[in-house]
């Protein structure tokens, strides 16, 4: 007895073992089920650009150490739009809109409005320092002059007023920390040891959960507020992020339903009872619901990587349970009765799909290597999903075919249907003439690597909105208006404590900042600065009888420390937010516009060497925020691509080897399972479908189920071959048994993912159940056609060498 004969005699005698004890394994089965659904109340989703990054990625950590420092710098920008801002009724209404946001919004540290803006003054020898409205106008020409200080003012440009005048906004900036990080919130900006000691400890930033309900209360005053005349526009990370969350739990709820509809038609179809479509469900159902319970178990929130999780564990579980079902239905009608039904249907399956399973895991879990949190998270679930399928596979559902009164039927014959001749036909054809076969495959090889050469990647999660969202419609105004909603920080380090206080200093910091507003690359530009510098040069005006020709940095330490120390002691805490307390570190904002994480590499490399030869060695600086984010984001997804591949190869290459039993032809099947992987990169390229966070893992995904169609095939071709000795025959037999399975469970999946991308909102996912669907069907193909001709040109190529090697020398002549 073989060791393949040996390991499928164990799991035939599991099957047995099951159905002697179906009450205890039900029972284990439900249990353990049970145990993991009471997590999933608990679940939650983050979709923010932060979220990307592993915590140990140093672009992570300094954005985290910036934040710990000047506070959130994620702000909520809401812009209204009346006819004329600088009109009294408008006026009252913005400020009643202000005061409810002020007393209706929870977690939030500050709003700022032109109502509330900084302005800055000199009244004789005093220093006033106070809010733009801070005495309401009683006439015209009040409300005159305060407009003109508005427009005169250039820190309001683009900032609270755009530059025609025309849309103000409201600036909303959240609190730090999370409620449950103690006083932490209370310590930021000042260096203390209380401080350190506290910020050490890595205080929990604002939840996502209290990000939700910023979100509901801010949705609930706009929708009290908005009117025709006041037209109301929202943006920001945090809005974003859970309009984000908010489309995938619509569309996952969506699409799981109609996909489960279409899948049960066609169980229907392959087995027309009820058990066959009711067993495979209570499958997959039980594996969905136990993996959701770990995933919030391991603290993993939802994601738009993970949005295909239940499609694929659905897809999966019915994959597996076809297998055991057909042929337990095909022993039953045969006369068999429900124990030996079930110990052959294991025995002759049972060793294949825990296969395909382990390889499927493999290729799931080689995103763990990804630098993306997001990708490694599904890398994590998807495996866990797996093998928690595999689980009930081999327990819940022999247990319940061990329980209920299976009756009985007739299954529909497939010998003479069209589709059967058409699977034997088509891998004839590969058997036949394999070399034409292999030609025409290469061609298609090569046409998809010219698609291939023209893949570009992506990270711009705005344009995953319809056009008609108000989500993208808000974003793309406030941007075009303000001239930019995402944010580049530049952190300078002096070098010592009042280092800011030097003029010298001050001045190499205006022109890099005047560098950075010149600097013009496309798209990308720098629409707003805001430092230390406008503070110093707005009391140096205030201080020089509001003379707009004084706005500048004073050419004198004394004066800019005697400046800022005015400033402090006017009440205003605006400047913990540019610098620390020790006025070493300065911090300049940099507005650009919210573009696709391409374009941002080359702009940033600009502005670090701009910086660099005008800051010099004396002022070391650091770049951080939301642009740099997603600039490292892209890079990051690019690694994770190489490194998932390889090593989904890596692992999925040596298992297909131990379960063919022959370097050889484990070796020859990995080609049918790399090419839907090319196929559709190579699609991608050609229609100018970019790799984005959302997509990246689709390659990987494709290999790990590509491959379960290819071990089954290759499982049942060795016996046939085996058996016979030819490759015509095995080839013949194999699809006259196998394939009809293997054209089903094609079916399963690329019906599953083609539902996905018809009911989804977003585009996205609309282009991720396309490709996907897309890649299934290739490999469908490809193990019907390619690999019958690859084992016919390896066979055949085998059998002369052998020939050669046995044949009789010929005998030499006799002297």
């Amino acid at each position: 007895m073989t060791l393949r004969d040996r390991v499928e005699l164990g799991f035939e005698r599991w099957g047995r073992f099951v159905f002697r004890h179906r009450w205890w394994v039900l029972l284990v089965s439900l249990l353990f089920a049970s145990g993991w659904t009471a997590w999933i109340p608990h679940i939650t989703f983050d979709n923010s650009t932060e979220s990307f990054l592993l915590k140990r990625d140093p672009a992570s950590k300094l954005y985290r150490e910036f934040r710990n420092q000047f506070g959130q710098d994620d702000h909520i920008l809401i812009a209204i739009a009346p006819p004329e801002v600088f009109e009294l009724d408008f006026l009252e209404r913005l400020r009643a809109f202000h005061r409810a946001l002020e007393a209706g919004l929870p977690h939030i540290e500050e709003i700022t409005s032109i109502l509330n803006a900084r302005q800055t003054r000199g009244e004789e020898d005093a220093l006033i320092v106070e809010e733009l409205f801070a005495a309401w106008p009683e006439s015209e020409a009040e409300l005159r002059e305060l407009e003109r200080r508005a427009l005169a003012n250039p820190v309001y440009r683009n900032l609270l007023l755009s530059e025609d005048a025309r849309l103000t906004t409201i600036m909303i900036k959240p609190v730090t920390y999370s409620s449950l990080g103690g006083d932490a919130e209370a310590l930021v900006g000042f260096d203390s040891p209380e401080s350190a000691a506290a910020l050490a400890h890595e205080p929990e930033f604002l939840t996502r959960e209290e990000k939700t309900e910023i979100d509901a209360a801010l949705s609930a005053m706009v929708a009290r507020f908005e009117a025709p005349d006041f037209p109301i526009y929202v943006a920001g990370e945090i809005v974003t992020g859970q309009r984000l969350n908010d489309a995938l739990r619509r569309d996952v709820r969506g699409f799981i339903g109609m996909a489960a509809l279409t899948i049960a038609g066609l169980l229907l179809l392959l087995f027309r009872r009820v058990s066959g479509v009711l067993l495979p469900f209570t499958v997959v159902t039980a594996a969905l619901l136990s993996t959701l319970g770990v995933m919030v178990c391991l603290g993993v929130p939802g994601s738009l990587p993970l949005q295909m999780l239940p499609i694929f564990i659905m897809t999966v579980g019915v994959c597996n349970a076809v297998h055991v079902l057909v042929i337990t239905y095909q022993r039953l009608n045969a006369g068999t009765d429900v124990e030996s039904a079930l110990a052959y249907a294991f025995g002759h399956s049972g060793f294949a799909i825990v296969m395909t399973n382990l390889t499927t895991a493999a290729g799931m879990l080689s995103f763990l290597a990804a630098s993306i949190t997001p990708i490694t998270h599904l890398g994590i679930t998807a495996s866990i999903g797996v093998v928690l399928t595999l689980f009930f596979t081999f327990g819940l559902l022999p247990a319940l075919l061990a329980i209920l009164p299976l009756r009985v039927g007739v299954i529909r014959r497939s010998g003479r249907s069209v589709l059967k001749r058409l699977l034997l036909w088509t891998g004839e054809l590969g058997v036949r003439y394999p070399r034409w076969t292999l030609i025409a495959t290469g061609s298609f090889i090569l046409l998809m690597c010219i698609g291939i050469a023209q893949l570009q990647f992506s990270h711009q999660p705005l344009k995953w909105f319809p056009r008609t969202d108000p989500v993208r419609i808000a974003a793309e105004r406030i941007d075009h208006d303000m001239r930019g909603t995402n944010t580049l920080e530049v952190l300078v380090d002096s070098g010592r404590e009042n280092g800011l206080h030097e003029p010298g200093v001050l001045d190499r910091l205006e022109v890099a900042m005047a560098y950075a507003e010149v600097l013009d690359e496309g798209e990308i530009f720098v629409g707003k600065t805001i430092s230390i510098l406008d503070i110093i040069k707005e009391t140096n005006q205030a201080l020089n009888e509001n003379q707009p020709e004084h706005y500048l940095v004073p050419d004198q330490r004394e004066l800019v420390a005697q400046e800022l120390l005015l400033f402090e002691n006017s009440g205003s805490d605006d400047l913990e937010e540019i610098t620390d307390s020790q006025f070493r570190h300065a911090r300049i904002t940099l507005r650009v516009p919210m573009l696709d994480g391409t374009l941002y590499p080359r702009f940033l490399s600009r502005i670090e060497y701009g910086f660099e030869q005008i800051l010099g060695e004396g002022l070391p600086f650091a770049m951080t925020g939301m642009a740099p984010l997603m600039a490292r984001a892209l890079s990051a997804m690019t690694t994770s691509l190489v490194r998932s591949y390889v090593i989904a190869l890596l692992v999925i290459t040596p298992l297909m080897i131990l379960l063919i039993g022959r370097i050889r032809v484990g070796l020859l099947s990995m080609v049918p399972n790399l090419l839907p992987v090319i196929a559709i990169l190579g699609v991608m390229g050609l229609c100018g479908v970019p790799l984005d966070a959302s997509n990246i893992v689709i390659g990987s995904l494709i290999i790990g189920l590509a491959v379960d169609d290819t071990i089954h095939f290759m499982h049942r071709f060795q016996r046939d071959f085996d058996q016979t000795g030819d490759v015509g025959e095995a080839v013949r037999r194999t699809l006259s048994t196998t394939g009809s399975a293997l054209l089903f469970t094609s079916l399963v999946l690329s019906s599953g993912f083609l539902v996905m991308a018809g009911l989804a909102s977003m585009a996205n996912t609309v282009v991720f159940g396309l490709i996907a669907a897309l890649g299934i069907v290739t490999a469908f193909v490809a193990d019907i056609l390619v690999a019958p001709a690859l084992l016919a040109v390896a066979f055949q190529r085998a059998d002369r060498v052998s020939a050669v090697l046995e044949s009789p020398s010929t005998a030499a002549p006799a002297p």
